[in-house]
């Protein structure tokens, strides 16, 4: 398959599908092999918690956190979906809080490292980072935010941007980039990018998801070849969004570049 001719084919799954599709996929130090709106600016779900791990991290950098640190969780934060928090408050350290909201999306520990970071901090983080469409407005699961016009958002472009940046430790300290690769790299989800893909590939991504949206982005680690995915489904027919639509761009994208390797 040629570079056209994957393009084409990537334009004309996102064109087929009734759903708002925005896609990126850049080999780490080239050119995009395709560009569908990476730079739209699209509510972000829990792809946000990316920039919110980095801006943890930069905390610890700085002395004003640190990994171990205990950090109290109160019973009326446990929101019904944590799984993390099913035997009840207590403290924790932050690397834990930090680990669970990455690996199992856990919203609880997400609301709980909001509080403790203040959105201002979040979103001062992603300007400083040149993360220009990434922006905290809410807690997880708030509801009546959304219905007063708040929301988080991101882009392909913007999540590129973060996650080339820890993959080449440019940000933080090489070991706290380390920190957040490994946690990373431990993604439990994987029903989008590997849905469609048996090969033992490693994938350090986060996905997203709300009702009729469903995002996933984030480094395969192809040895010699590692490149950025990010496809980013909204305003899809069905509440569960569509995770075939992702599959079959993860799996072009990764035919193509494993052919390379």
């Amino acid at each position: 398959m040629t570079k056209d001719e994957l393009e084409r084919q990537a334009a004309a799954l996102v064109e087929a599908n009734p759903a708002h599709i925005c896609a990126l996929c850049i080999p780490l130090g080239e050119e995009p092999l395709f560009d569908l709106g990476g730079k739209t600016r699209v509510v972000s779900a829990s792809t946000i918690k990316t920039p919110i791990l980095c801006t943890a991290l930069e905390q610890v950098r700085e002395g004003k956190l640190s990994l171990d640190q205990p950090v109290k969780v109160d019973r009326e934060v446990i929101l019904e979906d944590s799984e993390f928090f099913d035997l009840g408050p207590g403290t924790f350290p932050l690397w834990e809080l930090l680990y669970w909201m990455i690996v199992t999306s856990d919203n609880t520990c997400t609301n709980v490292l909001i509080d403790l970071l203040g959105m201002d901090t979040i979103n001062a983080w992603c300007a400083a980072h040149g993360l220009e469409n990434s922006r905290v407005e809410r807690k997880m699961l708030d509801w009546k935010a959304i219905e007063e016009g708040r929301n988080n958002y991101t882009s392909p472009w913007d999540q590129y941007k973060l996650f080339a940046a820890l993959y080449r430790r440019e940000i933080l300290t090489p070991e706290l980039c380390g920190t957040a690769w490994e946690i990373l790299l431990r993604q439990r989800s994987t029903d989008q990018f590997l849905r469609y893909i048996s090969d033992d590939v490693q994938v350090a991504h986060k996905t997203g998801g709300l009702d009729y949206l469903n995002h996933d982005c984030g480094i395969f680690c192809l040895p010699e070849h590692p490149y950025y995915l990010g496809v980013f489904v909204s305003n899809a027919p069905k509440i569960e969004g569509d995770n075939r639509v992702v599959g079959q761009l993860s799996r072009l994208a990764y035919d193509y570049m494993k052919g390379r390797c």
